[in-house]
């Protein structure tokens, strides 16, 4: 129980995202958004080389090609197009985020575009600021995104209660004994709701945050409870299509099953990496190979954009438990 209670503090750091018409899943998959994330991992590593026009590129030929796009790729493009010079592009990616859900006060926030400010085309933003995020709200379920807000902060009470625990001992048995068939119940709705709507992340719900937060904290609940239980096992291949359909980012996907493989082997496995602060090289080896297959930049790719934030003022909105380096052992 132990590790529930840091998950719960660890994600709680996280700051809390185009989403789906209301409606049901489509059917057919036209789009195949693993194709979309590894465009972008070679856009990211890119960057690293200091290549931007190349990498403004395919994110440019990524927007081209997806009818959904995720909101963090739309600053990175802004960014990008105001390093290299280009205004007139940035301020059409800057309007694109912002249909997305960027505010003008966050953007007033991002220092590394605060030339854009003494733009004249700034004033025309300024204008335009309550119709686009007007385009934003019309592309949300709402009802289905209070509701999974809802589940969220249930979910966080029921492991806010596990701080209150003496010992781990008395912890393990909380997780065990009554956070258990709470998030039991917790996994069958999210279930229920994936089959009828989809994973509800980003692209539904404007959230990337509250769904992977009740499935890590399910995944986090105990060694022993893990090596028994079935309903993660069930989800994931759900999650998978989802990753495929661009309901759910790698980032997200890889956040959850490395809680599951952590707790499950004791700490043993570390999988993606993504809870690890140092990787053997062995470890790298397998971590690089399964980033690829979702999509996912490798650890070298991640380490070098975040000495290149220090270094240049940009800010790759990185997920907030990936912005410390993974160094590598021996």
């Amino acid at each position: 129980m132990i590790h529930l209670v840091v998950l719960y503090f660890t994600l709680n750091l996280v700051s809390l995202s185009q989403a789906f018409a209301v409606g049901k899943r489509p059917v057919s998959i036209e789009e195949n958004y693993l194709v979309y994330h590894r465009t972008i991992a070679a856009a990211q590593k890119l960057i690293t080389r200091q290549e931007y026009r190349g990498a403004l590129d395919l994110y440019k030929q990524t927007f081209n090609s997806f009818s959904f796009v995720f909101l963090n790729d739309y600053k990175v493009a802004t960014q990008l197009a105001v390093q290299i010079g280009n205004h007139k592009e940035a301020f059409g990616y800057l309007k694109k985020a912002m249909a997305a859900g960027w505010t003008i006060q966050e953007i007033k926030k991002a220092k590394f575009l605060r030339t854009l400010q003494h733009d004249p085309e700034w004033a025309i933003v300024e204008k335009q600021r309550d119709s686009l995020y007007i385009v934003f709200q019309q592309k949300e379920n709402s009802e289905l995104r209070s509701s999974v807000k809802k589940m969220f902060n249930k979910d966080q009470r029921k492991a806010f209660a596990a701080l209150f625990a003496l010992s781990d001992k008395r912890r393990q048995r909380y997780a065990e004994e009554r956070f258990a068939p709470h998030s039991e119940k917790q996994l069958a709705d999210l279930k229920n709701i994936i089959n009828t709507y989809g994973y509800p992340g980003e692209k539904l719900i404007h959230n990337s945050y509250w769904a992977s937060v009740i499935v890590s904290h399910h995944n986090s609940i105990s060694t022993n409870y893990n090596l028994t239980d079935t309903l993660y096992l069930a989800i994931r291949p759900t999650l998978l299509k989802a990753l495929k359909l661009g309901e759910i980012s790698p980032h997200e996907f890889a956040r959850i099953d490395d809680w599951y493989v952590a707790i499950n082997s004791n700490h043993r496995e570390k999988q993606f990496g993504h809870l690890s602060s140092s990787l053997t090289h062995k470890e790298l080896e397998k971590a690089d190979q399964l980033r690829e297959e979702i999509g996912m930049s490798s650890v070298e790719t991640m380490n070098s954009l975040i000495d290149l934030q220090a270094q240049t003022g940009m800010n790759f909105y990185l997920p907030s438990d990936l912005r410390q380096k993974i160094s590598i052992t021996d």
